[in-house]
């Protein structure tokens, strides 16, 4: 089945053949997972939330999703986190969003946030981490060698 949406026709569900050795028996839990990050992207996002530099985000996540671990059924906490029992609405929502309306609210989305700045100000991120952002053979930029990780940003 295939569900005209905003990037064009996508599968909603395609079955793997039993006989040509691609029936995978979890598949559905690949098909449950992408319904829960669109439900719990849309609870995020209602009333005019945000996710990126939304500082709730994280600390949600990390004590509904991650905290419980194997001690909560999945259904359950996505149920707990977002209020309602994992649906399809919002992963169907945002395949039926017309690709012109797609494009148009991101580029809205993206110009107000390259228009508020970072919140995180301007100062050195430290990740605790070596970073080299490399194409084929050739490093573009090092965190290390550029003088830290917003350099190297720059740079890249």
């Amino acid at each position: 089945m295939k569900i005209q949406g905003g990037l064009g026709p996508r599968p909603l569900l395609s079955v793997p053949h039993i006989l040509s050795d691609e029936a995978s028996c979890y598949y559905h839990g690949y098909v449950m997972a992408e319904m829960s990050v669109h439900q719990t992207r849309a609870h995020f996002l209602k009333d005019g939330g945000k996710i990126v530099d939304n500082p709730n985000v994280g600390k949600t996540l990390s004590e509904a999703y991650w905290a419980p671990g194997n001690s909560e059924l999945f259904l359950d906490l996505v149920a707990n986190l977002t209020g309602e029992p994992l649906t399809g609405k919002a992963w169907i929502a945002a395949l039926e969003e017309p690709l012109e309306a797609l494009l148009a609210s991101e580029k809205v989305e993206y110009d107000a946030g390259v228009a508020a700045g970072s919140t995180h100000g301007t100062g050195e991120i430290d990740l605790k981490m070596h970073v080299r952002l490399i194409d084929g053979d050739e490093i573009i930029s090092d965190s290390v060698a550029d003088g830290g990780f917003v350099s190297a940003c720059k740079k890249f």
